[in-house]
């Protein structure tokens, strides 16, 4: 009988259901489909010889073979990765970025440039998305370290971010029913906005939901209705929009992992503080 081979990347898969709650949230976490996952599963069950999860409610539940597999998984993705890491060519080492969308064209050259000034030839690779999704990168074990949009009081706030209304030249406020753009959920920016035209006794109408900031610049431009968006996108062909009312700026947080090193952590710190300084 052959031995059975543990692959890394069906682990990853394993080790992702644990700390994310399920193979559906697994695979958004990991940017793979839900079948490809369950098939990461399928086959570490033939490896193994045993089922590692089973369904439970809306979820799944680790059997007694998961657990012992999922605590190996563990403990050979930690090994592997800090061989990756201690063996990584000395004039660049890479570290795994997870970014928000919002003012990537920015976010890239600060933290490259910031990377530039150390010691060791420290490059990154970016991966960007939505802040919700951003936001728990690094304790999901999927990147080293997250730069996302958050509540003024998150633990890792580096500085704030003004908000503002946008929308195309051409458009005005209506007299009646406000049109407005939205991300869907989950989203940062969608409470205040819609707290912020309630308080002010604005009638609206939400227009667009958008999955991704491309989605939402495209309704903008169109002229469909006005989004708020933090002052660090990039809004060629969107004005602000003065007559809707002002809305608290947002925080820009970095969350680092514990096995960055202290020279690297500043670094990225002092490169994602630049945009709240030019924001």
């Amino acid at each position: 009988m052959s031995t059975p081979i543990l692959d890394i990347v069906p682990l990853r898969s394993v080790v992702a259901i644990a700390r994310c709650g399920g193979v559906h949230r697994a695979a958004e976490a990991l940017h793979l489909t839900q079948s490809t996952v369950s098939a990461h599963l399928r086959r570490l069950e033939k490896s193994t010889g045993g089922t590692i999860v089973e369904k439970a409610g809306r979820g799944v539940r680790f059997t007694d073979h998961g657990s012992r597999l999922l605590a190996h998984a563990q403990t050979i993705l930690d090994a592997h990765d800090a061989a990756v890491h201690e063996l990584s060519s000395p004039t660049t080492r890479t570290l795994s970025v997870a970014a928000t969308e919002h003012g990537a064209d920015r976010l890239i050259p600060a933290l490259s440039k910031a990377f530039g000034t150390l010691p060791g030839g420290w490059a990154a690779h970016f991966r960007f998305d939505r802040s919700a999704q951003v936001a728990n990168a690094v304790e999901h074990g999927l990147a080293d370290v997250s730069v996302f949009l958050a509540a003024a009081d998150h633990p890792d706030a580096v500085g704030p971010i003004p908000l503002h209304w946008y929308a195309a030249r051409e458009w005005a406020v209506p007299e009646g029913t406000v049109p407005v753009l939205l991300f869907d959920e989950p989203c940062v920016l969608r409470s205040p906005a819609t707290a912020a035209l309630r308080r002010s006794g604005i009638d609206y109408a939400i227009a667009v939901e958008a999955a991704n900031l491309a989605g939402l610049y495209s309704a903008a431009r169109s002229g469909i209705g006005a989004t708020l968006l933090p002052a660090i996108d990039a809004t060629d062909g969107l004005v602000p929009v003065d007559a809707l009312p002002a809305i608290p700026a947002i925080t820009l947080a970095v969350t680092v992992g514990p096995r960055v090193p202290p020279a690297v952590r500043a670094a990225v710190r002092r490169g994602a503080a630049t945009l709240t300084a030019a924001g």
